[in-house]
């Protein structure tokens, strides 16, 4: 069974300049999504683009990434990943239950 989330961009203006890589982190970045460290050697996705003539920058960790590329398959809007999913799966996936003594 497979599901798929309303991580929908639409209502939002595309990017006029689209530029995707994976590279490996050469100093630390947060997360996009998830908002965690991307830390130095590891490897993450980066898109850079043009969105109504200004420049921006998104970078994203492999496990949010993996996440977003199940979940979102009809696109997505940068930094809405645990919003969509929360409405769709009904839970926030980087909550951290806290460990009871």
């Amino acid at each position: 069974m497979s599901i798929s989330c309303d991580c929908s961009n639409e209502g939002y203006d595309h990017a006029d300049i689209y530029q995707e890589e994976y590279p490996v982190a050469r100093k630390p970045h947060r997360c996009c999504e998830c908002g965690e460290i991307i830390q130095p050697g590891q490897k993450h996705h980066k898109v850079r683009g043009l969105w109504d003539g200004s420049w921006d920058t998104f970078r994203t960790c492999m496990t949010c990434y993996n996440i977003r590329d199940h979940y979102c398959s009809h696109g997505y809007v940068f930094g809405g990943l645990r919003e969509a999913l929360g409405e769709c799966l009904g839970f926030d996936y980087t909550d951290i239950p806290e460990e009871e003594d």
